[in-house]
């Protein structure tokens, strides 16, 4: 498994935007993280030497170093605005996106009470979002009786 990280991000009406889109969007699932995880772990964590008196050697070419870098592309271009309009649910997919980049989330989003803390937050992100429109929707119609 091979990612070719392309140098420009792909066009809004390319097969490539729609997959990666899909892509990112499912990242932002806790659930589907940790499937993922679970059932790929040489994408998350680099597999260790049998031989325990042998020091595993990181040249940068394991699954888990590619399928790094390839996170680091998606986090890079879909945090610009012009991409992230298309994201459902920006900030919570950008959040987990962020946390993609350290190598110590990738190993430990295998843990079930890590998704069970990542969906809490995401949970309380929503509220607060919702609370933040409301109180936006009242502020907008106090502005408009007022006037």
């Amino acid at each position: 498994m091979d990612y070719l990280l392309p140098d420009q991000p792909p066009s809004h009406i390319s097969p490539r935007f729609t997959l990666e889109l899909e892509f990112v969007l499912a990242l932002g699932n806790p659930q589907y993280l940790h499937w993922l995880s679970y059932t790929y772990p040489h994408l998350f964590n680099p597999p260790a030497s049998s031989n325990p008196k042998i020091k595993s050697t990181n040249d940068g070419n394991t699954d888990a170093d590619k399928f790094a870098r390839y996170l680091a592309y998606l986090y890079n271009y879909w945090r610009e605005p012009k991409y992230s309009q298309y994201l459902t649910h920006p900030t919570a997919t950008l959040w987990i996106l962020s946390l993609l980049q350290h190598e110590q989330f990738r190993k430990d989003v295998v843990r079930i009470d890590v998704i069970e803390r990542l969906q809490a937050e995401l949970y309380g992100m929503q509220e607060r979002n919702a609370h933040d429109e409301t109180v936006k929707a009242e502020l907008e119609t106090n502005n408009a009786v007022a006037t």
